[in-house]
């Protein structure tokens, strides 16, 4: 049900209607129709409302700070449902050539030139370089949800890097991302959000997989790392 919510509260915020995520416009819509109902009682004279109209009023409130904290649950959950393995059995270390890829289901902060965004569940490659950097390579094509549509900025090639001293934690589990359960990979590590910034970030980005086999490449690949266990 949670990761359900989540992947609501994604397809909300990632879709626009205009220049308006999907999930402010309904809240705005929302409050406004409470401000109509309150401004009628008013300039009535306040007269006394029939109960159905406090219940109508209550529920429209309601589910505006339904949206509210919707988008704000989702985002610090990168719109997934991690559930963690710590004693999940590791695989030996080995890195992965540099001429190879591996397919997951990445979740996290994607940048491309000087653009970045949260992107959750995207088709995407894993590759190391053979300085070991390690590289997640998507595209995010045009999308349609209810009345909204994908910002054009949002469409086409992302990517996530890091080194293996950015690497703070790797953590096995299931990521559910709506009713889909797959084996996985949160991987907690350091990011620099600009030339400007003094400190780095800490980011975390959710990788799923189709088979344990193939979740067992990856995290080997980055057990290869020094100081990564």
């Amino acid at each position: 049900m949670i990761a359900r919510l989540y992947r609501m509260a994604y397809q909300l915020r990632a879709h626009r209607l205009g220049d308006t995520p999907l999930d402010v416009l309904g809240r705005n819509l929302l409050l406004a129709a409470a401000t109509l109902i309150l401004l009628q009682w008013a300039v009535r004279g306040r007269p006394a409302l029939p109960a159905w109209h406090w219940v109508t009023l209550g529920l429209i409130v309601a589910a505006a700070l339904g949206l509210v904290v919707l988008r704000s649950a989702g985002a610090r959950a990168g719109y997934v449902r991690f559930d963690a393995q710590a004693a999940h059995p590791a695989p030996a270390a080995r890195a992965m050539s540099p001429a190879d890829k591996a397919a997951l289901f990445a979740s996290g902060r994607f940048a491309v030139q000087e653009k970045k965004t949260v992107l959750a569940n995207l088709m995407a490659y894993w590759r190391s370089f053979e300085t070991r950097e390690h590289a997640i390579m998507a595209i995010q094509h045009a999308s349609r949800f209810l009345l909204g549509s994908r910002p054009d900025d949002q469409v086409g090639m992302w990517y996530i890097f890091f080194r293996p001293e950015d690497v703070i934690e790797v953590m096995p589990g299931t990521v559910t991302f709506g009713a889909t359960c797959r084996p996985g990979l949160r991987v907690t590590y350091r990011s620099q959000p600009s030339e400007d910034a003094k400190k780095p970030v800490r980011e975390v980005a959710y990788f799923a997989f189709e088979s344990e086999a193939a979740r067992a490449s990856v995290w080997a690949d980055l057990r290869a790392d020094p100081g990564i266990s």
